[in-house]
């Protein structure tokens, strides 16, 4: 089962709300050194109708007086007792959202003035789609850029019809049910809208996850109805990449990891997956632990990689030749200098960025 990402969605002859309302939901703890900036972008919206709901997981710094600053009448501050993890707070900025579509915003991360227009237009031109997802664009705590997750190809200005995206998919990257159950797909909540009423039917986010609650809530959105779903090829957030912001903790890790593999058990066990993607459930299970070993590595944690490869070797989902692919350049790299690995890692997105630059001299293929 495939999207093809090429669609351009036509105008359906139903009556459309032209100026449907969306809800913006912000979790927000300790957040008093980006908020101002994350909210001052939701203001600069070029599309108007919207609510920022503001959840506030009872910060101890100056999130509240910070946020007080805004006067604007789109924006409400909801200060609760401890929740303790962002699912929590989002599930209760969910039940006071109103609006017709669902988008979301960390509290250190940033819209571009154009977000909302951009998810909204394959929505409103295209009612049988229930959700359109986006990109990051990478950031460091002082916004300056960063290496992208996925670097999206510039299509050239001259061959760019009204509306479309000045980007094209990388080779690859791949919207198909191979790249949802490996991880290999974007996830990032902010990167999102969907409609309340596909919001309903898919759920609250699962409480009982610790850091990757956004991944299982795209997996059941993409089992309620994969088709209906439209990966947008732009970038639609600016990502805030900072060391407070980090699951990267090391005593989190290993709560993160339970929760991976907790998702990886539910969805090969108990979830309506499409037969053909449980041909992927070794490298499922491994991408959970090498998300996590690379994680470690580019946090400069060489012994807490190694453990985390120690682990997926135990590991009975994992077939022995996913193994070896998988870790062993993560194991290799653990051993040298940080210097060396830092130096390893440039060369290696200066290379990707070269093949990029080469596949937009032939026709590229989504799957």
């Amino acid at each position: 089962m495939s999207l093809d990402t090429t669609f351009s969605p036509e105008r359906s002859s139903e009556a459309v709300n032209p100026t449907p309302l969306v809800s913006i939901i912000m979790p927000s703890y300790n957040a008093g050194k980006y908020i101002a900036r994350a909210i001052q972008s939701v203001l600069e919206q070029s599309y108007p109708h919207w609510e920022l709901i503001i959840v506030d997981d009872a910060s101890t710094d100056n999130t509240e007086s910070v946020v007080g600053q805004f006067t604007d009448a789109r924006i409400q501050y909801h200060q609760v007792a401890r929740i303790g993890h962002p699912a929590g707070v989002r599930n209760t900025a969910l039940r006071l959202a109103t609006g017709d579509l669902i988008a979301f915003l960390d509290s250190d991360d940033l819209y571009f003035p154009d977000t909302l227009t951009k998810l909204l237009r394959p929505l409103q031109t295209n009612p049988a789609l229930n959700a359109v997802y986006g990109f990051a664009f990478n950031m460091d705590e002082h916004e300056n850029t960063l290496p992208q997750g996925v670097e999206l190809l510039p299509v050239a200005q001259a061959k760019l019809a009204a509306g479309e995206s000045p980007y094209v998919l990388p080779p690859t990257y791949s919207h198909s049910w191979e790249s949802i159950v490996t991880g290999q797909i974007s996830c990032m909540l902010a990167g999102l809208m969907i409609r309340r009423a596909t919001w309903e039917q898919v759920g609250f986010f699962n409480e009982t996850l610790c850091g990757p609650e956004d991944y299982e809530f795209y997996v059941r959105m993409f089992l309620h109805d994969y088709e209906s779903v439209y990966c947008l090829s732009d970038y639609v957030y600016k990502y805030r990449i900072h060391s407070a912001s980090l699951t990267k903790a090391p005593e989190h890790c290993q709560r993160v990891l339970t929760s991976c593999l907790k998702i990886m058990d539910w969805m090969f066990t108990e979830a309506a997956l499409p037969e053909a993607a449980h041909a992927f459930k070794s490298l499922a299970y491994l991408d959970c632990y090498r998300y996590l070993a690379r994680e470690r590595l580019l946090n400069h944690q060489p012994a807490i990689c190694r453990q985390i490869i120690a682990q997926a070797v135990q590991d009975r989902h994992i077939q022995p030749r996913d193994l070896l692919r998988g870790f062993a350049p993560l194991w290799i790299r653990s051993f040298l200098p940080t210097g060396w690995d830092t130096l390893l890692v440039q060369l290696r997105c200066q290379w990707r960025r070269m093949k990029n630059a080469q596949s937009l001299q032939t026709p590229l293929r989504v799957n």
